[in-house]
């Protein structure tokens, strides 16, 4: 090893070491060194922040100097690791709640009337907001039109947060036109008479959704008619700032031939730099008897002028073959998140298929770049500049079948490079267990560090429990692998396999593009360990497995989560007895962190938007009596030598 790395102290080598996992090499002697032979840390820290993740949180904090680059990239390098692992450093239950939202590490809480709002990544409490005397308008609108007291008083859903705004929806029960958004701002210090930032009438909330910044809302139904007589979505905005007013007399923004109801399963809404995006899995409302090709439909406009004219549609963006096999469409999530390398959005999407014919079922997680652009590739142009489909597969004989009454959709099959698909089984993980739908409570992708999130319903976990099979953590992760890795030998093809599943897992990895970057899937993961393990695990059941108020007859489990690069935060509550007509039980609700403090300390040095503070309120873990030790659990380097307690 050289002098330089000799001399170096032991924070420089800390982060030589941070260095050496984004360059991906083993020898790493030269890592660092100009080429006059001495070794600049802080020059090498920012390259490296700038190269690997200039986008993500940390790297725009470093280079806003609110942090040192040596936080932002050791902060990167351990919540990715963290996650891919599934070794989190911390849990704890929130508390008790209705409902919840959670973004920019910012979890809002319905509590009867109250909504509570804290910052995950910090050690303080939360603050509250009383909800009741802000929708004073529509309270009294309704009691005026209804003599009953029981069906006057709304209902409050938390639609979605962002940069110091939360959306709320208030409804009268049994009136369904008399809803109404408020965009109430969160901040600590405000009166309660300035937090209503914007009040929106509802002409329907039907499928009603809200995307925000802290200049546009826009909000969503499912209400306009197509010329085809089929609903579909509309889209409304309004300012929320006079520095940022929208054009006068706007009409809804209605997303023609743009199919699929379900949020999160075939359509998915995204806001990023500035536009509107929306995609779509869906080529139709009705099954094609005739089809051979499935595509995505992506949709952008601008925020600041939502208007026909400025909207970018291309319905054509290629996902796949119906030869590939037919899908299961209970486990479809699809979701638009960005790429912390180049700041795009990506289509993320979850698949489980019978591939190729298999009678095995694979779950592939498929990521696609976001294109509203049409691509002039995709089809063909008439003499008049009206674009058309291609035309259809010569050598399939289902092709002159095709009459008027069919409209088929078809592209040529496109080889897949290995970064587009992530198949949730390898070829060498014949003991790696799955779960069935029923005992899979939350699904997620997290793009940033190439790992799936599955919380199940683990019965094999502690067999003495009481309270049914545990909620565990599952992860499955990839990385690019070294270049002298030597990955599964294909070179025989699948006949050579005696699993029939194996096979089955192989389908994709043999339908991709060639010298394609070779990756290493890591053995999927469950945590945290069983309970008998030691006295943190025992803590940690207690934790990720809450007793539930109402729980003695034996319901099962309702579990709603959100999840981001750094934080999956659920609840969980009992579900409702059958045949009953009764209120949703409030549930307790758990946040699981991968990333250490970094954030709050910058958003405590310099209050950076979107990580707001807030009362001090909840004594530090190490302070706080028996029964919040219970409920809070800590990562620390006893847990790994089994010195816990």
């Amino acid at each position: 090893m050289s002098s330089a790395f000799a001399t170096s102290t032991a924070n420089n080598l800390e982060v030589v070491l941070v260095v050496i996992y984004y360059r991906r090499i083993r020898h790493f002697q030269t890592v660092g060194h100009s080429s006059d032979g001495r070794w600049n840390p802080v020059t090498e820290l920012r390259r490296k922040s700038d190269t690997h993740a200039p986008h993500s949180t940390e790297a725009r904090l470093a280079q806003n100097r609110h942090i040192s680059y040596s936080e932002a990239l050791k902060s990167i390098y351990d919540r990715r690791e963290a996650f891919s692992n599934a070794n989190p450093f911390s849990a704890r239950v929130i508390g008790q709640g209705t409902a919840f939202t959670y973004r920019q590490g910012i979890l809002c809480v319905l509590d009867a009337n109250t909504i509570r709002i804290s910052n995950v990544h910090a050690s303080s409490g939360s603050h509250e907001i009383e909800i009741s005397s802000l929708i004073t308008s529509i309270a009294e609108s309704s009691s005026r039109s209804s003599s009953s007291p029981t069906t006057s008083y709304p209902a409050i859903s938390l639609l979605y947060y962002s940069d110091g705004i939360l959306a709320v929806h208030c409804e009268c029960k049994g009136r369904l036109n008399h809803g109404r958004v408020f965009a109430i701002s969160t901040a600590l210090g405000i009166h309660q008479s300035k937090r209503v930032i914007r009040e929106i009438h509802l002409e329907s909330s039907y499928k009603l959704f809200v995307r925000h910044t802290p200049d546009y809302l826009y909000y969503g139904t499912f209400t306009a008619t197509g010329s085809h007589g089929h609903r579909e979505w509309e889209i409304r905005g309004v300012s929320l700032s006079s520095k940022h007013p929208l054009p006068a007399c706007l009409i809804p923004l209605q997303l023609e031939k743009f199919f699929g109801t379900d949020m999160g399963s075939t359509v998915a809404f995204h806001i990023h730099n500035g536009y509107f995006h929306a995609v779509s899995n869906q080529t139709s409302f009705d099954v094609e008897e005739l089809d051979w090709t499935s595509f995505y439909h992506c949709i952008r406009f601008p925020l600041a002028l939502p208007v026909k004219q400025e909207l970018k549609s291309n319905a054509r963006v290629y996902r796949r073959q119906h030869a590939e096999g037919p899908i299961h469409d209970s486990w479809t999530d699809l979701s638009i998140q960005i790429d912390e390398v180049t700041d795009n959005p990506v289509i993320v999407e979850s698949r489980r298929e019978w591939q190729n014919g298999s009678s095995h079922q694979l779950r592939t997680f498929y990521m696609t770049p976001f294109n509203p652009i049409p691509d002039s590739s995709s089809g063909t142009t008439t003499p008049s500049g009206v674009r058309t489909a291609p035309a259809l597969p010569m050598d399939d004989p289902l092709s002159e079948l095709v009459d008027s009454s069919n409209c088929p959709n078809y592209a040529p099959k496109k080889l897949r490079e290995t970064w587009e698909f992530h198949a949730e089984f390898q070829p060498d993980g014949e003991n790696d267990r799955s779960f069935i739908l029923a005992r899979t409570k939350f699904r997620a992708y997290n793009l940033s560090c190439s790992s799936f999130l599955d919380l199940v319903e683990d019965e094999k976990c502690c067999t003495n429990s009481t309270t049914g099979p545990c909620l565990r953590i599952r992860i499955g992760s990839r990385r690019v692998a070294p270049q002298d890795w030597t990955p599964i030998n294909l070179s025989s093809g699948p006949s050579s396999l005696s699993s029939s599943s194996t096979k089955a897992k192989l389908a994709n990895a043999l339908s991709v593009v060639e010298n394609s970057t070779v990756y290493r899937h890591s053995k999927i993961k469950m945590w945290p360990p069983p309970a008998s393990k030691c006295a943190c695990s025992k803590r940690l059941h207690g934790i990720i497995n809450p007793e539930l108020p109402c729980s003695t007859d034996g319901r099962n489990k309702i579990v709603a989560g959100i999840v981001d690069e750094r934080s999956l935060v659920y609840m969980v509550r009992t579900a409702k007895a059958y045949g009953k007509a009764e209120e949703e039980a409030p549930g307790l609700i758990i946040v699981v962190n991968f990333s250490r403090n970094v954030l709050s300390t910058a958003a405590g040095r310099s209050g950076i938007e979107g990580h707001e503070k807030v009362d001090s309120s909840i004594m530090d873990i190490d302070e706080a009596d028996d029964v919040e030790k219970e409920k809070s659990w800590q990562w620390s380097t006893a847990c790994q030598k089994g010195q816990c307690r």
